[in-house]
């Protein structure tokens, strides 16, 4: 057994290995983000896209947010470092994520778009990377920054955000084969969802919430009736 394990490392290809991390998470990422038109189409039609690239980076921008709240220069730095939760960040981060794909692809089956929920949750997966590219070495710069140069910080932080706009945007045209007006219609329609989406489940919370504490106050009184 052990040493059928150790034949296994010995002849693992670790420079196809390589190689194939380059490709997916570095590589093609940058083909996206300087020909956007024919990289969602070889996401969309060639498959080049894959899921476990955008888990990992979403999973990465988790940990950016984490890094930029708590280590990042005094300068940038938030106030509220020692009450923070690395398991909100999660859930501010992936549900907003899942609710964007859920709300995209329910406006964009009424406005007959092309792309089905696994391409959007990519196109919206992928987008996040310059973020994340962004993110952590500013993080580090941070810490060497006077207040003068903070400019620059802001400026190149801004770069990121532009790039995931920019990404997301011609992500969602390509992949339902939109013009522009009708990607900027149903993007608006989007968050319009999105919001029904947060009504709507924070409606059922406050109902289950309801019934609940009905159950347990007819409970507790039946329990001190019957002692």
């Amino acid at each position: 057994m052990f040493k059928q394990v150790k034949n296994k490392f010995i002849n693992f290809d670790y420079v196809q290995f390589l190689k194939n991390i380059w490709e997916d998470f570095f590589k093609f990422p940058l083909y996206i983000m300087t020909h956007p038109f024919k990289g969602w189409e070889d996401l969309k039609f060639d498959k080049k896209g894959k899921y476990h690239v955008a888990i990992i980076y979403i999973f990465l921008l988790v940990i950016t947010s984490a890094l930029q709240i708590t280590a990042s220069g005094f300068l940038v730095s938030l106030p509220f470092v020692g009450n923070y939760s690395i398991v909100r960040t999660f859930f501010l981060i992936t549900v907003p994520i899942l609710l964007i794909t859920l709300g995209n692809w329910s406006i964009t089956s009424l406005f007959d778009g092309k792309g089905n929920m696994g391409e959007i949750f990519k196109v919206i997966a992928y987008a996040i990377i310059p973020l994340v590219w962004v993110g952590i070495p500013m993080t580090i710069l941070s810490n060497f920054l006077i207040q003068e140069e903070l400019a620059i910080y802001t400026t190149i932080n801004s770069i990121g955000v532009f790039l995931t706009g920019y990404m997301g945007l011609f992500g969602l045209l390509v992949i339902h084969e939109y013009g522009l007006a009708k990607t900027l219609v149903t993007i608006i329609a989007t968050i319009v969802a999105v919001a029904v989406i947060i009504f709507v489940g924070l409606l059922i919370l406050t109902l289950f919430q309801q019934v609940f504490g009905f159950i347990d106050q007819v409970y507790n009184e039946f329990i001190m009736r019957n002692s």
